[in-house]
């Protein structure tokens, strides 16, 4: 049961979860993001692997986190995510360290299964964006946007550093080292930090304070109020399908690129340790974009600017198609970086927005599910066009049109009617 409000310490918690999520979400980027593209030509090499199996391992993945994931944002809404990352990151850790020690075909595909049972896919998007998005209404944006910082964080980290394991000490060493780095870092922030709102601390969203204790910062009285929308809600109305299939397109768009750019680049001759530099600082640029997507929000509207950001992944797909010089290559990631960071940032704030905190988890797992579902046939489909064809150029141009038509459907979409309604009616109080 909540306690009553108290007076907000100096420091608000909610920025507390921010940096502790922050730190969590580097590591699963590292653990189960686009560094997987680092150990597929390695494992080709050793084990015989074709192309297909790297897709099929994603696509189980994904599967499995569309699975997983439905009951995942209800029991963050319910239970918080603090014993729930903490075994979602030892579980896949684990898993993911085993590869290195244990790896038929078959097991590649399991334990990128089980990774997505525990909902570890990417940023941990099922637990990082919902559980921040309780913890702040009028600073949502800016919250969302600084938490953004913890996928260019991992990768920034992550791409150079496996990259040299692996060109040092071999790829098992690779996995083996990015499971102890799971273990070490997620298990003890997620146990000692995470808490599930701020009510259950006696706190009120954003470290506004209480009608009877007013001292020039904002009260309860004057925060904004939004429609708590259910997932059941939620799902009734035209603007979260809008969105979904919007989001849809481009997760289907890039997981089609996500891994594969990296063998493509090598095809194409460029050297494997420049491609790590090109994806690491990459992330630097997205920092100024993480501390500023408040005020983007502000200036230009958060659907256009997610549309706005569709069309640099569809830039990013023709550079990467045309690519003929090292200087190709890092734009190619480094407008990679920006479109993937700034619409998960995006994703986070508009469900938010327009669906309200208090069933966020719930509402964003059905929208990453339904993404997720997509994107899953992308990787085989990749793969299998690729062995089938020699290259990816079949399936990666038909993605510049789909991008071009998702960020046509998301500058066009507008919030739910009924989306601002007083909180406290609404829940009775």
């Amino acid at each position: 049961m909540a306690k009553s409000p108290q007076r907000p310490p100096k420091i608000y918690y909610g920025w507390i979860m921010v940096a502790a999520m922050i730190s969590i979400g580097a590591t699963t980027m590292a653990l189960a993001g686009p560094t997987f593209g680092l150990f597929i030509e390695p494992m080709q090499t050793d084990l015989g692997f074709d192309r297909a199996l790297f897709g099929w391992s994603n696509t189980g993945r994904m599967l499995a986190s569309a699975v997983g994931g439905l009951f995942i944002g209800k029991m963050v809404d319910r239970h918080g995510p603090r014993v729930m990352l903490a075994v979602a990151g030892g579980v896949s850790a684990l898993a993911l360290m085993s590869l290195g020690f244990f790896h038929p075909s078959w097991w590649l595909i399991g334990a990128f299964v089980l990774t997505g049972l525990m909902g570890v896919q990417g940023q941990a998007a099922f637990y990082t964006g919902p559980s921040v998005a309780k913890w702040f209404i009028r600073k949502r944006a800016k919250a969302m946007g600084i938490l953004s910082m913890g996928a260019p964080f991992g990768l920034m980290i992550g791409f150079p550093s496996v990259q040299w394991v692996i060109s040092n000490y071999g790829w098992r060493a690779g996995w083996i080292s990015l499971g102890v780095a799971g273990i070490i870092i997620i298990v003890p922030i997620s146990l000692l930090v995470l808490r599930r709102q701020p009510e259950d601390m006696g706190l009120l969203p954003d470290g506004d304070i209480p009608d009877d204790d007013v001292t020039g910062q904002h009260s309860a009285s004057t925060r904004p109020t939004e429609h708590q929308w259910t997932r059941a809600e939620a799902i009734r109305t035209v603007a979260f399908w809008r969105l979904t299939l919007a989001f849809s397109m481009f997760m289907f768009s890039t997981t089609s690129m996500v891994f594969f750019r990296f063998p493509y680049f090598l095809d194409k001759g460029m050297d494997a340790g420049l491609m790590s530099i090109a994806a690491s600082t990459a992330q630097i640029s997205l920092f100024l974009g993480a501390v500023t997507i408040g005020r983007q929000v502000s200036s230009i509207g958060m659907e256009r600017l997610a549309g706005l950001n569709l069309l640099v992944m569809g830039l990013c797909f023709l550079i990467t198609l045309t690519v003929s010089n090292v200087f190709m290559m890092f734009a190619a990631f480094y407008t990679w970086a920006w479109a993937t960071n700034s619409v998960g940032a995006l994703q986070g704030i508009i469900y938010a927005s327009y669906f309200g905190r208090q069933h966020s988890g719930a509402v964003r797992s059905a929208a990453l599910t339904t993404a997720m579902l997509f994107a899953a046939v992308a990787g085989p489909l990749a793969g299998i066009v690729a062995d089938a064809t020699g290259g990816f150029e079949s399936i990666w141009w038909p993605m510049v049109g789909i991008l071009g038509l998702g960020s046509l459907i998301l500058m066009t979409t507008h919030p739910p009617v009924k989306r601002v309604q007083s909180e406290t009616a609404l829940s009775g109080g």
